[in-house]
C-alpha cells in the first residue's frame, strides 16, 4: 500500500508541473504587416552632374564704319552736260548698283539724258571697279573709278572719275551706310564722240548674305 501511496504521488507531482508549464510556455505571436517594418533602401550619394560642354563662342563677323565703302548696294543720282561737237545740253542720270562678290566690281543700271547727240534719254548698263587710293580703313577715302558702259540708244562708253566715300552724317561709326561723292564721265564712242560727265551722289548701304 506505501508502494501505491507513492507512485500515486509522483504521478500527481509529474501532471501537476507538466500543466505548470504548458501555461508558462506563450506560443510566439504573429508579427503583423504594420508591424514590420520596411527596410530602408540603401541610399547612393547623389552623383554631381556632369559639366555641360561650353562649345567656344565662333568669332562673330563686326563690320568696321567704313564697310559700306568697299561692299553695297546704293543708289547714284547726278547732273551734269552732255557734249559733242554737235551740241552741249544739261543732263542728269540716276542708277541703282551692287557690288558683285567676290568680284570687286560694280553693276549699274539706270537712265540718263538728254544726250548731246542720238538720242534725248539712253538707259544704261556699267560695270565698273573702285580703287582705293588710299587706306580703306581711313574715315574718307579717295578712289579713282573705270568701267565700261553700255548705254543703249547712244553707243559703248569708257567710263572713269574719282569718287570720294565717306561716313553718313550723323552716323560716322555705323557700318550699315555711308555716302560716295563722284564726278565721272561716260566717253561715248560715236560719230561725234560725245562726252557725259556728272556730279554724282550716292547712298551705300552694306552688302550682306
Amino acid at each position: 500500500m506505501k508502494n501505491l501511496g507513492a507512485i500515486s504521488l509522483i504521478t500527481a507531482i509529474v501532471l501537476c508541473a507538466g500543466f505548470a508549464a504548458a501555461q508558462t510556455t506563450q506560443p510566439p505571436e504573429a508579427s503583423s504587416p504594420a508591424s514590420q517594418a520596411q527596410a530602408p533602401a540603401p541610399t547612393h550619394s547623389a552623383l554631381p552632374d556632369a559639366p555641360t560642354p561650353q562649345n567656344s563662342p565662333l568669332a562673330v563677323y563686326q563690320p568696321k564704319a567704313n564697310d559700306s565703302y568697299n561692299f553695297h548696294v546704293g543708289v547714284l543720282c547726278g547732273a551734269g552736260a552732255s557734249t559733242s561737237a554737235a551740241a552741249t545740253k544739261p543732263s542728269t542720270g540716276c542708277g541703282v548698283g551692287m557690288v558683285l562678290l567676290p568680284l570687286p566690281v560694280f553693276v549699274e543700271v539706270g537712265v540718263m539724258g538728254p544726250q548731246a547727240g542720238r538720242s534725248n534719254v539712253s538707259a544704261y548698263i556699267s560695270v565698273d571697279e573702285s580703287i582705293n587710293l588710299t587706306k580703306s580703313t581711313r574715315k574718307y577715302v579717295p578712289m579713282a573709278l573705270v568701267g565700261y558702259s553700255r548705254q543703249f540708244e547712244t553707243g559703248n562708253a569708257l567710263d572713269y572719275g574719282i569718287a570720294l566715300a565717306l561716313p553718313r552724317p550723323g552716323k560716322p561709326k555705323d557700318p550699315s551706310s555711308s555716302l560716295r561723292i563722284e564726278l565721272r564721265d561716260y566717253c561715248t564712242f560715236a560719230n561725234p564722240v560725245q562726252h557725259n560727265i556728272q556730279l554724282r551722289v550716292g547712298w551705300m548701304s552694306l552688302e550682306t548674305d
